[in-house]
């Protein structure tokens, strides 16, 4: 697993991708509106063989201290999808230079699903 790694006074910082990938997830779970994250099985085989990381419907390209992030999200049926997306984007930038430091140039939302609420018949 791929770490970014910041020197310091003190030592070395190594931020794992796992610990950016758990960032994204959590900011874009706590958005009003986003059920849930989904992943694609052909999607993550595919990026398998990509330059970058995907984690359960997560994508990460890291490259000197700059993050590009892709997140594929479940929405709650009845929500305005921009409204929802715009506010994710914005969770996800903030979340991540806040606790890493890095520098996220950008955010991309794909909406896999909408879940309704209602019992299938």
């Amino acid at each position: 697993m791929a770490e970014k790694e910041k020197k310091t006074d003190l030592g070395t910082l190594k931020i794992n991708n796992e610990v950016i990938a758990s960032i994204t997830r959590n900011a874009a779970l706590q958005v009003d509106g986003v059920e849930n994250i989904k992943s694609n099985p052909i999607t993550m085989l595919l990026d398998f063989f990509r330059k970058g990381y995907n984690n359960k419907g997560i994508n990460l390209d890291i490259t000197e201290g700059e993050v590009k992030v892709g997140v594929t999200i479940i929405v709650k049926f009845g929500i305005t999808i921009p409204d929802v997306a715009n506010v994710v984007q914005e969770n996800i930038s903030t979340a991540i230079e806040e606790m890493t430091g890095l520098s996220v140039t950008e955010v991309n939302v794909n909406i896999g699903d909408i879940h309704s609420e209602e019992p299938a018949e």
